[in-house]
């Protein structure tokens, strides 16, 4: 699951100001140029945690998480808890805080930091993500009505068609549980005349 939409949200605890910013991101380097944006956002803040968890269908899932000058493990880790426990994937958030004068102490810095981060995710809300497969169908240009047309009875999603002098390929989405019926009905509609591979899983 991912985030709904990308949020702002403010919370107070005692005197503190707590913002909450939350978005889908897919790599490193997108999480990192949004943490990079949020602090320079708030560069007058107290402080500016991040958290996030992305996954890597290649390695391992990846996370990360820092206090940014907050008691260690009292400010990253409770956002990254909240990350993973709500079932999210390849999410940051950054939660801002302004210090207003009253500490707060480590369970409560806890409570803060989770607790900022959990009405954050509540407020973009969640997006179920389903699994697809990347599928490519090659043929020659006699068949290519026959491979748009049962690609589209199938409801693939068709993503880009590429003409070589030998045919045609066509890049596709389709669900898993059709896969196989529609590289049957193919064969059988072009007389075994096409080739279907499955280029890889993806959730969208």
């Amino acid at each position: 699951m991912i985030p709904q939409s990308s949020v702002e949200l403010k919370n107070k605890v005692k005197d503190s100001i707590f913002w909450g910013n939350i978005k889908y991101v897919k790599t490193i380097e997108e999480a990192e140029r949004f943490k990079k944006f949020i602090k320079e956002k708030y560069h007058d803040a107290t402080h500016n945690v991040s958290a996030y968890f992305l996954n890597n269908k290649i390695k391992k899932n990846l996370e990360y998480y820092d206090d940014d000058g907050e008691p260690a493990k009292s400010a990253g880790p409770p956002i990254l808890e909240r990350i993973k426990g709500m079932g999210l994937v390849n999410t940051i958030i950054v939660v801002t805080r302004y210090f207003g004068g009253t500490q707060l102490g480590i369970g409560g810095l806890i409570r803060a930091y989770g607790g900022t981060a959990r009405m954050t995710i509540n407020k973009a809300g969640i997006k179920e993500l389903k699994l697809y497969f990347y599928v490519k169908t090659s043929g020659n240009y006699n068949n290519i009505g026959t491979i748009l047309g049962q690609i589209e009875s199938f409801s693939g999603e068709i993503k880009k068609t590429t003409y070589r002098d030998e045919g045609v390929d066509v890049f596709y989405y389709i669900k898993p549980e059709v896969y196989n019926p529609l590289k049957g009905k193919l064969i059988e509609k072009t007389g075994n005349k096409v080739r279907v591979s499955t280029l890889k899983k993806i959730y969208l």
